[in-house]
């Protein structure tokens, strides 16, 4: 059975070390639309987050944000709106633990634990809000923005030796490490 091919970006799922909080910081954020899973950096010396890519240096991974909506009211989005200040909500403890999809192009092997990857920036959902980041499977090894230290527990998803595997992973290249 092949693994269900469905990007979600980061999905924060445990922590290493002894303590349980998964509290996300409260960030400012630019203009950019940013989808829920995907990873952040902080843009320059703005202190503000934009979207991050390979090679960068990531600070967390966003999860949603507040804004004044038309009515002056606040509301909670998965995703930023262009144009629009607002806070993000960013998960950004370096041993924070994801889950992360890996793209289709290179198959899973037990041996890629321990390993680093990049990640590849996909188009986010902009119905749902949800991410379309992946992990760039065919660099494994070679990449270096994420540690791969496990597969899933989610049977639909963790079949070891076919492509969109969802791994367990630690951001690598991490502003805080």
């Amino acid at each position: 059975m092949a693994n269900t091919d469905s990007p979600m970006g980061f999905n924060p799922v445990g922590k290493i070390g002894s303590g349980p909080s998964q509290k996300a910081a409260e960030y400012d954020i630019t203009n950019d639309v940013i989808f829920q899973g995907d990873a952040v950096q902080i843009a320059g010396n703005s202190g503000v987050l934009t979207q991050a890519g390979t090679g960068t240096t990531n600070v967390g991974v966003f999860w949603g944000c507040n804004f004044d909506d038309s009515t002056g009211k606040p509301a909670f989005k998965n995703q930023s709106a262009a144009g629009q200040a607002s806070k993000a909500f960013v998960y950004d403890d370096p041993y924070q633990v994801f889950e992360l999809q890996g793209d289709s192009g290179t198959n899973s092997a037990q041996t890629d634990i321990g390993r680093t990857a990049d990640i590849v920036v996909g188009t986010g959902n902009t119905t749902n809000g949800i991410s379309g980041m992946e992990l760039d499977a065919s660099d494994i090894g070679t990449g270096a923005n994420v540690r791969i230290i496990g597969f899933s527990g989610n049977s639909s998803r963790n079949e070891i030796g076919v492509a969109n595997m969802l791994y367990e992973v630690l951001i690598a290249e991490h502003l805080y490490k």
